[in-house]
């Protein structure tokens, strides 16, 4: 599990800028483009999550495995 906080600063640092708060989740979105990522407010992250996020937005395997590992630590 990573924690919602670390999460953010990392996509944070990929360009994605917090927009509005939904029912359930923080929505961030990367200024001039249509991508999104949908944050649940829980204060842990599955780390299926993070992987399937960060992949889909350019993050290297190496890369994210390092960012769990210290998310963790």
């Amino acid at each position: 599990m990573v924690r919602r906080e670390a999460f953010i600063n990392k996509i944070r640092d990929k360009g994605f800028v917090y927009k509005t708060t939904q029912k359930r989740t923080y929505l961030y979105k990367k200024s001039g483009t249509t991508d999104y990522i949908s944050v649940p407010k829980a204060d842990l992250l599955e780390d299926e999550f993070v992987v399937s996020a960060l992949r889909q937005h350019g993050c290297s395997k190496e890369e994210i495995e390092g960012f769990i590992a210290s998310a963790k630590s």
